[in-house]
């Protein structure tokens, strides 16, 4: 079953500008993401479906791992081709 999905991106710490701009860029090139939306110091993703191509799941974990946000909101996107990537 399919859900929408919004993940919440904090805390926000960028070392320069350019580091920020890279994220947003990094993040529109995610086809999964349908809108990206500041909230406070909140950045939130939002979904349309936890059923996402493994390509966009990947780039989601570089970009959780590389600003530490909260990873185990991804598990949401776990199914039988990529759990093994959550042990």
């Amino acid at each position: 079953m399919t859900k929408k999905v919004t993940l919440i991106c904090t805390p926000l710490r960028f070392y320069t500008q350019n580091d920020e701009g890279l994220l947003f860029e990094w993040l529109k090139k995610i086809k999964s993401i349908k809108e990206i939306k500041g909230v406070g110091r909140e950045l939130h993703l939002h979904f349309d479906s936890n059923n996402i191509v493994n390509e966009d799941l990947l780039d989601l974990m570089g970009i959780f791992d590389r600003y530490k946000f909260d990873q185990v909101q991804l598990k949401v996107f776990m199914n039988e081709t990529n759990k093994e990537w959550f042990e």
